[in-house]
C-alpha cells in the first residue's frame, strides 16, 4: 500500500516525495505514502541503528542516482549492486564505520584539508534484531539526515528514497521486517556540488562543506498499527488560545474506532532536568487544568489517516520569551477496544506570538531587537554530525555572548538544536540551503520543486518550536524576478495549508540587486547580508549606513534585518585586528538605525530590528583551498579572537545589562 512505483517513468527530474493532501476539510502532509511524522523523540519502542556498519565506496552514476524512480530503475540498480541489497550478501571484506558520521575522513584539525573532500557513492550495510512483538506493530524508519540522495532496502526489499542532506524523512518498513535478524542496505550518492543544476545546494563554490553519508541519527520506531503520527500546536494570541491538531494514521487492513484524549503539563524549570534529555515526556512537571480538551472518538477505515482539531484555552498562560522561556508539554493518548496496544505522543511547545508592526518585530506584543550570532553546525572531528551535548555546549557559549538569536546557518540544523533553543530562550532563524541561486537554478526548481519539499520538511520538523521566530527562503540569490515568484509560492504554501504564525524572510545580498530588491515584497521582514567595504562598494560604516537609508525608503513599512556582518581573521589570525575594526564600523552603522539605542532602550524612528554576526566558529569550505576564518572562535571552540570580547561587551550593553 505504501510508496508504490510505476513500472517505468519518463525521463526527467527525480520527483519530490512530499505532498500535501486535503482530507475532508483539513490538510495532511504525506511523504513516501505516510503522514509526515513527528521527529521529536518519544517514549515508544525504538531501535537505534547508530553504531558499527559495513561500508564500501563506489563510483556512482550520478545521472542514474537522480533519475525518476520506477520498478525498472530498482531492477537495474539491484542488478548493478550484485547482491549488496540482499540480507545474505557477504560483506565481511568491507571496512567498518561508526554511524552516524561523515563518510569524509576527518583529521580534527583546522586546516584546508582537515576534512576529506569525498563527493561520490557509498554502500552501507548492517543487521539488526527485531523483537517478536514488533511484527504486530507499525514500524517506521526515521532518518534525521542522509546526504545526498539515498535508497534504502530492508531484507532485500526496496523501502524508498530521499533527496537532500539537511532535513529528516521517514519510511514505512512494517511489511518488510521479519522475526529475529534483519538486514538493511543503503545506497548513497553525493554528486559534487556544481555538477548538476537540479541539486540543492547547486553551486560549485558553495561556501560550506559537502559531507557524504548517514550524517545524523537513524532509528526504527514501533507504535500500534493505529497511532498518532503528529501533534501540532499553534498559539493564536497571548491570552492562551491554541489550535491543536492531531494526525492519526491507520497502518492496517482493518478499520477501527479509537478515542483521543489530551493532557497538558507545564515543563520543569529546573535547569539540569530541562537540559538533560531531548524527550518532552522527561521535562513534564505539574498538570495544567484545561476544560475544553474533550476526548474525541473517530472512525478509521483501513489505511486511512484522519485529522482531529481542538480549539483550546490555557488560563493565565506563562508566555515563552527569551528571558523566561516557559514551556508546556502537550500529550495525546489513543486507545480503542479493538486495539491490542495503545499509543501516546508528547511534544513541547510555548505560548507566544510573533508579528510585525510597521518597522518593529514584536514578540508577545512587545518590540524585540534581535542580537544574533550565526552558527555552522560543524565540528572539526565530527563534521556536521550533531549530538545533544555538542549542540548544547555551542548554544550555551552563544548565549554567554548576550546574544538572544541564532541563525542556524544556510540549512536546517539537527532536530535537537531547536529543542534546545526552546529551552535556553534563544530565538532561531531557520533557512533552507538555496545558496546563491541563479536563473537556471530557479527555472529547474519551477519544474522539480525540490526546494518546495525542503521548505516543507524544515517547517514540519520544527513546527512546534516557539524559539523559531523566522523562516528564511534562501541566501544571496540573484535572479530577482524568479526569486520573487519563488518567495510568493512558499509564502502562499504556508499561509494556506499549514499556517504557523511565524515571520518569513530571506537572506538577500545587499548588492543583488540592492535596496530596491522586489523579491522582498511578499515577505514579512526585509533582510540582507551586508558586507560593505568587503564584497560591496563603499566603506563598512558609510556603505552600510547609506544602504540602510535606501532600504528603508524602499520598504518603509517593513522591519529590516541584517542577516550577516563580519570579516575574516586568516588562519594565523594575522587580520584579527582588521576583523575587529570592520566589526566596529559595521555595527556603528547598523545601530544608527536600530529599533533600540546602544543601551537597549527603544529608539524612536528605528527600523533595523535585528543584527546577526557571521559566524560563531570558523568552518570548512567545500573546495578545501582554505578554512573560512570569519568566526569569533576557532573551530576548537576554545581559541577566541579579539572581536569576540568586543561583541560580547556590545551585546551585553544592547541587552540593557
Amino acid at each position: 500500500m505504501r510508496n508504490r512505483l510505476p513500472q517505468q517513468m519518463p525521463a526527467g527530474y527525480l520527483q519530490p516525495t512530499f505532498e500535501i493532501k486535503q482530507v475532508k476539510e483539513h490538510f495532511i502532509a504525506f511523504q513516501s505514502g505516510i503522514p509526515v511524522p513527528t521527529f521529536e523523540p518519544q517514549h515508544r519502542q525504538t531501535l537505534s541503528l547508530n553504531g558499527v556498519w559495513r561500508k564500501q565506496r563506489f563510483a556512482a552514476d550520478h545521472d542514474q542516482s537522480l533519475a525518476p524512480r520506477s520498478m525498472k530503475w530498482i531492477s537495474e540498480v539491484e542488478i548493478e549492486a550484485e547482491g549488496r541489497t540482499a540480507p545474505q550478501y557477504d560483506d565481511s571484506a568491507w571496512s567498518t564505520i561508526e554511524l552516524p558520521g561523515p563518510e569524509n575522513r576527518m583529521t580534527g584539525e583546522e586546516f584546508p584539508a582537515g576534512a576529506e573532500r569525498y563527493e561520490d557513492g557509498v554502500w552501507y550495510r548492517r543487521t539488526f534484531q527485531v523483537p517478536l512483538n514488533w511484527l504486530e506493530k507499525a514500524v517506521t524508519l526515521k532518518s534525521l539526515g542522509i546526504s545526498y540522495i539515498c535508497d534504502i532496502w530492508i531484507n532485500g526489499q526496496w523501502a524508498g528514497y530521499h533527496e537532500g542532506g539537511f532535513t529528516p524523512f521517514a519510511l514505512d518498513v512494517t511489511p518488510m521486517l521479519c522475526e529475529g535478524m534483519n538486514g538493511v542496505s543503503i545506497r548513497i550518492d553525493n554528486p559534487p556540488w556544481g555538477s548538476r543544476v537540479d541539486m540543492i545546494p547547486a553551486r560549485v563554490d558553495t561556501d560550506f562543506f559537502n559531507y557524504t553519508g548517514v550524517i545524523q541519527d537513524l532509528y526504527l520506531e514501533a507504535a500500534s498499527t493505529i497511532h498518532i503520527a503528529r501533534l501540532d500546536v499553534v498559539p493564536q494570541d497571548e491570552l492562551g488560545h491554541l489550535i491543536v491538531k492531531g494526525v492519526v494514521e491507520n497502518r492496517a487492513a482493518t478499520g477501527a474506532r479509537v478515542t483521543l484524549e489530551g493532557k497538558l503539563y507545564e515543563a520543569t524549570t529546573v535547569t539540569d532536568q530541562l537540559l538533560a534529555s531531548p524527550n518532552a515526556d522527561d521535562i513534564r512537571a505539574s498538570a495544567v487544568a484545561i476544560d475544553d480538551w474533550d476526548p474525541r472518538s473517530i472512525e478509521l477505515e483501513p489505511w486511512q489517516s484522519r485529522v482531529v482539531i481542538w480549539h483550546l484555552h490555557v488560563q493565565q498562560p506563562k508566555l515563552w520569551a527569551m528571558e523566561h522561556p516557559h514551556l508546556y508539554v502537550a500529550k495525546l493518548s489513543l486507545q480503542g477496544e479493538q486495539l491490542e496496544q495503545h499509543d501516546q505522543l508528547a511534544t513541547q511547545f510555548g505560548v507566544r506570538t510573533i508579528r510585525t508592526s510597521g518597522t518593529q518585530i514584536e514578540l508577545n506584543g512587545q518590540s524585540l531587537f534581535l542580537r544574533g550570532v550565526a552558527r555552522h553546525e560543524e565540528w572539526p572531528i565530527f563534521g556536521r554530525t550533531a549530538a545533544w551535548e555538542r549542540i548544547k555546549s555551542d548554544l550555551i557559549q552563544i548565549q554567554q555572548l548576550h546574544a538572544n538569536m541564532v541563525r542556524t546557518a544556510h540549512y536546517p540544523n539537527h532536530i535537537h538544536t531547536y529543542l534546545l533553543t526552546d529551552r535556553l530562550g534563544l530565538a532561531a532563524m531557520s533557512e533552507i540551503p538555496l545558496w546563491q541561486f541563479e536563473t537556471i537554478h530557479y527555472e529547474v526548481q519551477e519544474q522539480k520543486r525540490l526546494a518546495d519539499q525542503m521548505w516543507r520538511e524544515m517547517i514540519y520538523s520544527q513546527y512546534n518550536r516557539p524559539s523559531v521566530l523566522i523562516w528564511s527562503t534562501q541566501n544571496e540569490s540573484k535572479d530577482v524576478k524568479l526569486r520573487k515568484l519563488y518567495n510568493e509560492r512558499l509564502v502562499s504554501d504556508v499561509r494556506t495549508k499549514y499556517a504557523d504564525g511565524r515571520l518569513i524572510t530571506q537572506s538577500a545580498a545587499a548588492d543583488q540587486p540592492g535596496a530596491h530588491d522586489e523579491s522582498m515584497k511578499p515577505l514579512d521582514v526585509a533582510a540582507w547580508t551586508m558586507y560593505f567595504g568587503i564584497f560591496h562598494g563603499g566603506t563598512a560604516y558609510e556603505g552600510t549606513k547609506q544602504f540602510l537609508e535606501k532600504a528603508h525608503s524602499m520598504w518603509p513599512d517593513k522591519p529590516i534585518l541584517n542577516t550577516e556582518y563580519g570579516y575574516w581573521s586568516r588562519v594565523d589570525d594575522s587580520d584579527a585586528e582588521k576583523q575587529a575594526q570592520m566589526y566596529r564600523d559595521t555595527l556603528q552603522a547598523l545601530l544608527a538605525y536600530a529599533t533600540v539605542n546602544d543601551v537597549g532602550e527603544p529608539q524612536t524612528g528605528g527600523y533595523v530590528a535585528g543584527i546577526d554576526y557571521w559566524p560563531m566558529y570558523n568552518w570548512y569550505v567545500n573546495h578545501s583551498q582554505w578554512v573560512q576564518t570569519m568566526g569569533l572562535y576557532h573551530m576548537d571552540r576554545l581559541r577566541e579572537k579579539p572581536v569576540k570580547s568586543l561583541l560580547q561587551q556590545d551585546y551585553r550593553r544592547l541587552a540593557g545589562r
